[in-house]
C-alpha cells in the first residue's frame, strides 16, 4: 500500500474511533436526560441521526480492515462518506460551528484527494 494511502486510512480511522465515541457519548447524555425527567428535544431525530453516526462508524472501520484487500468498493465507499462529510460541515460552518468542524472539513478533503490521485486508484485498481 502507498504511504499516502496509508495516512489516508489513518484518517479513516481516526473518523471511525472519533464517529463511535460521538455517537455513544452523547446517546448516553440523552439517556441520561431522559432518565433525569429533562426533555430532549426532536427525541427521534436525535436518536436517529446518533445510530447513522454509529452505522457510519462500523462501515468505516469495515473499510479500514479491507482496505489492504483492495477492493474496488473500499475507495468507493469511503469517498461517498467524505463527501456527505464535507457537505455536513459546510453545513455547519454556516450556522456557527466552530474549530472542531475545520478539523473534519481537512480531514475529509484530505482523504478524498488522496483516494483520488493515481496512486488511490491504481490501489483499489487490481
Amino acid at each position: 500500500m502507498p504511504a499516502s494511502v496509508k495516512v489516508a486510512f489513518v484518517g479513516v480511522w481516526f473518523q471511525a474511533v472519533a464517529n463511535a465515541f460521538g455517537a455513544f457519548a452523547l446517546l448516553y447524555e440523552v439517556n441520561a436526560r431522559l432518565d433525569h425527567g429533562q426533555e430532549v428535544p426532536n427525541l427521534g431525530l436525535v436518536r436517529g441521526l446518533l445510530y447513522l453516526s454509529a452505522a457510519v462508524a462500523v462501515v468505516l472501520v469495515i473499510c479500514g480492515i479491507l482496505a489492504p484487500r483492495r477492493y474496488r468498493w473500499v475507495r468507493a465507499v469511503v469517498l461517498s462518506i467524505e463527501a456527505v462529510v464535507v457537505l455536513n460541515v459546510l453545513f455547519g460552518l454556516v450556522f456557527g460551528g466552530g474549530l472542531p468542524m475545520v478539523v473534519g472539513l481537512v480531514l475529509a478533503l484530505v482523504i478524498g484527494s488522496v483516494l483520488l490521485t493515481d496512486k488511490g486508484l491504481e490501489w483499489f485498481n487490481r
